[in-house]
């Protein structure tokens, strides 16, 4: 018996990079305008079209891609697996100040 992925409204995933990994985690709250502003920073922001959720794309320093839905309480994270432990106490300091 095999169990099933939860569903997500995310596109198929597709690693921003090879061999990096996928996580969904599910918010408190939706993701609102301010909280994609508050995680940007000065990092580069990228918005992909997805029918009528478009995905919101905040790299940070190479170590995560964090995509996001405006009204969401679910987001993408990739990342790398030689970085898993740096990348997940950052991730959580990161979701720390919103969430």
């Amino acid at each position: 018996m095999h169990s099933e992925l939860p569903r997500t409204v995310f596109p198929a995933p597709v690693p921003p990079f090879p061999g990096w990994e996928r996580r969904i985690y599910h918010l408190s709250r939706p993701v609102a305008t301010d909280d994609i502003a508050a995680f940007l920073g000065k990092e580069e922001l990228i918005i992909r079209e997805n029918g009528e959720f478009p995905v919101t794309i905040v790299h940070k320093y190479g170590l995560l891609e964090i995509n996001l839905i405006i009204g969401q309480r679910d987001i993408e994270v990739w990342f790398s697996p030689d970085e898993a432990a740096w990348s997940a106490e950052y991730l959580d300091a990161l979701l720390a100040t919103r969430f």
